[in-house]
């Protein structure tokens, strides 16, 4: 069968029985807005389907379809668009990794969205239809294209790693519909990258799942964003709960907070390399630097949770638990306002000087967690400067495998994924092999070598 775009399905696929006949249905409910309108109309007749200004006016039904293994989208279910860009589609019941789309009388798509599930005797929520979600379910299409027959997708972190701004950005300058494709390719490889990367990651940490399994594990998280946004709830807690769901998912498979950390900042080296090399072009250029600013944002969020995970087991003092509050904070803070991604990476460098590598080792979340004195600061500064010497070979690393699998024109992402884990797994060992030299704190030298991890090796202004 021939592997179809989202534009143009509608022209390419014969529908009998649509949303009846075998099986039981669930009604899923959702709606269409005029979210992300930072583009007039136009682009919808120009033939670049990411929603925005007058979607729900131009939009007449909406589609529900299954995606094959080679991207074909298959539809299951119709309905017509009704008041307010609201929808009722009866969709099979089971189903899984669905796209639903909205389209004008001539059957071109205006905006679309992704659906993780139809559950057996539930009715179930979509997303609303924006720019973020349109851009979403383009990137979903194509990395189902282009998977290996061994590769699996995780839609649920599809979403998590695409943002508004990306949407917004997107769309700026692409004035064909061949320019909006190769953005679409280039995000959706980027993407499957950070997934490998991740997997490898939990490999070498011991923990051994798959796409599928942490796909099945998010299912809740989305669903419980899915019904937030719906309701119109405030966006910024509805992800930050999303976020911690999946947090929750991974560590029920067996990956710890301080695993997912070093995951999330493996995979999101693997995202930066493929972005910086394929958005590189002028007019590209806004996309790729909101692509790394979103990338800023997950890890961000993974070094949160990690420190305060550390510092909680290691029943650090309620000071440096604090001082590692404030620091998080911050963090979170100045990325979620950057404007670019030089003012994203110089949020982590001042997150990292607060944690460990600040000139006053005493004054560090490091130092107070460690007690460290003028007397014991010798090996400590030792261990902090053979972090930041590790980080350095991590970096050279990280380059020369971007160098040997991402051109201008292509990612070879298995390649790419392999290196990048391999580097960060290189760089993690040299970084814990410090504790010998912390040996004089006791317990406290296994912890205090993965708060270093945590300060160190993340978002940097060279990558």
């Amino acid at each position: 069968m021939k592997t179809t775009t989202l534009r143009n399905l509608w022209a390419a696929v014969v529908v009998l029985g649509l949303g009846t006949g075998c099986g039981n249905t669930v009604q899923v409910k959702g709606r269409v807005t005029d979210g992300e309108g930072t583009q007039p109309q136009g682009l919808v007749s120009g033939g670049i389907p990411l929603g925005g200004s007058g979607s729900v006016a131009a939009a007449t039904q909406v589609r529900a379809s299954t995606v094959g293994p080679d991207g074909t989208l298959t539809v299951v279910a119709e309905g017509k668009l009704e008041a307010r860009g609201q929808y009722t589609l009866d969709v099979p019941a089971g189903e899984e990794h669905l796209v639903l789309q909205a389209v004008d009388a001539s059957g071109q798509v205006v905006a679309s969205a992704l659906l993780e599930a139809t559950s057996e005797g539930s009715d179930a929520v979509a997303p609303p239809m924006d720019g973020e979600s349109s851009l979403e379910a383009e990137i979903y299409a194509q990395m189902m294209a282009d998977r290996a027959q061994a590769e699996t997708v995780d839609m649920v972190d599809v979403r998590a790693r695409i943002t508004a701004h990306m949407a917004a950005a997107a769309r700026q300058g692409a004035s064909t519909n061949d320019a909006f494709r190769q953005r679409v390719k280039a995000l959706a490889d980027a993407v499957r990258a950070a997934q490998q990367t991740e997997l490898e990651m939990y490999a070498k940490a011991g923990v051994q799942t798959s796409q599928d399994a942490l796909f099945q594990a998010e299912l809740s998280a989305a669903a419980e964003l899915n019904a937030a946004l719906d309701a119109g709830r405030s966006a910024e807690e509805a992800y930050d709960k999303f976020h911690a769901g999946l947090r929750a998912a991974a560590e029920r498979l067996g990956a710890k907070v301080e695993q997912q950390a070093q995951g999330e900042r493996a995979a999101s080296a693997s995202f930066r390399a493929t972005v910086k090399a394929r958005l590189s072009a002028e007019d590209t250029k806004p996309l790729a630097d909101a692509a790394l600013r979103a990338s800023a944002g997950l890890e961000a969020r993974a070094s949160e949770a990690a420190l305060t995970s550390l510092l909680v087991a290691a029943n650090a003092t309620d000071e440096a638990k604090q001082q590692a509050v404030t620091a998080s904070t911050s963090l979170r803070g100045q990325v979620r306002a950057s404007t670019t991604a030089a003012a994203a990476a110089q949020a982590f460098a001042s997150f990292g000087a607060n944690v460990a590598t600040g000139a006053d080792v005493k004054a560090t979340v490091l130092g107070r967690y460690l007690g460290v004195s003028t007397t014991n600061q010798l090996a400590v500064s030792a261990a902090v400067q053979a972090s930041v010497a590790a980080a350095a070979t991590l970096d050279t690393a990280l380059d020369a495998a971007a160098s040997a699998t991402v051109t201008a024109s292509g990612t070879n992402v298995s390649l790419l994924a392999t290196k990048t884990a391999d580097a960060y797994h290189a760089y993690a060992t040299a970084v814990r092999s410090q504790a010998t030299v912390l040996s004089a704190f006791g317990l406290k030298a296994t912890p205090a070598v993965e708060v270093l991890l945590v300060a160190e090796g993340s978002f940097q202004l060279g990558q």
